[in-house]
């Protein structure tokens, strides 16, 4: 009898092993291809800033205007806030990563100045070198407004 011919279970169950991993990594690599990427707040970024706010910015951080209006601040004190409602200059803006054109914006922001703020810099942690990293801003979403809330800062 031809062994060709000899049914063999073994071949059999190897090739269906393989027509289900491949479809396996079909499906992984359609998922990876269409899922969202969430945005996630860098908590040591939020955690070395004076100021915790949400910010209307109409130009864009790629403009020439620095000015971004204040709409709530959420760190240090909501209450007694001298923020709320006024335009003041984030003097390194257009350097930040996260600008998806206008509207409200979460900004983790350090005063350097009487009337100056910069968007802070994630602090130090091993292995990370923040000098060599850019500043991040993030779009106001329920998502991100969720994140805002749960990080607790010390007085």
């Amino acid at each position: 009898m031809d062994p060709i011919r000899k049914s063999n279970p073994q071949l059999g169950r190897l090739i269906l092993a393989a027509a289900l991993f491949v479809a396996w990594i079909g499906m992984l690599a359609i998922l990876a291809a269409t899922t969202t990427r969430p945005v996630v707040l860098s908590r040591p970024q939020f955690l070395v800033s004076d100021f915790d706010v949400i910010a209307q910015i109409a130009q864009g951080s790629h403009g020439p205007d620095r000015e971004v209006a204040i709409e709530e601040v959420h760190w240090p004190d909501k209450k007694n806030d001298s923020l709320t409602s006024r335009k003041i200059s984030v003097l390194n803006l257009d350097q930040c990563d996260g600008w998806q054109g206008p509207g409200r914006y979460i900004l983790p922001l350090k005063k350097t100045g009487e009337e100056a703020y910069v968007v802070a810099l994630p602090g130090p942690s091993p292995g990370f070198d923040p000098m060599k990293s850019k500043p991040r801003i993030y779009r106001e979403t329920p998502e991100t407004l969720h994140q805002l809330i749960s990080i607790l800062k010390s007085k």
